[in-house]
């Protein structure tokens, strides 16, 4: 039984699919940081209008919970980027889209590294979110350290 090659019609759809779900992953990852920042006002603005330190304390722990979610999100969607461009990879060069001079200075995504959250030098978009989530959890952390002392 011989194997049949898919045709280029299909390979260019499948390239598009995956092209389409790279987009939304995208797209949900940054919308985990829109949720933690609505969280993040919706403690600050309670904590005034109420100065109840259990309320502020609760809320708190919802921004904590929803950062380290944010944080296994962006690192879960950075490793399914990672094999989402290895198949866009695959892809290209079935269709014959691997030249020379035509996508030579396209390199697909490197996983993270934990250092390279606190390297300045290293810069892209998902580890730009990660440090947010990490920024958004610190400065919960240290709203509820001085509610707690202030209290």
């Amino acid at each position: 039984m011989s194997e049949q090659k898919p045709s280029e019609e299909t390979l260019r759809q499948q390239l598009q699919l995956e092209w389409q779900d790279n987009i939304q992953t995208r797209s949900q990852t940054w919308k985990t940081l829109e949720m933690e920042a609505a969280l993040v006002i919706g403690l600050i603005g309670v904590d005034i209008k109420f100065d109840l330190l259990w309320v502020a304390l609760i809320l708190g722990v919802l921004v904590v919970i929803s950062c380290l979610s944010g944080i296994a999100i962006s690192i879960h969607h950075r490793n399914g980027q990672v094999r989402k461009f290895i198949h866009i990879d695959r892809l290209e060069a079935a269709l014959g889209l691997h030249h020379p001079g035509l996508l030579d200075d396209v390199h697909p995504p490197e996983r993270f590294r934990w250092i390279d959250v606190l390297n300045p030098t290293r810069t892209n978009t998902p580890l730009f979110i990660l440090r947010t989530h990490f920024a958004i959890l610190l400065f919960a952390l240290i709203y509820m350290g001085v509610r707690i002392v202030t209290s």
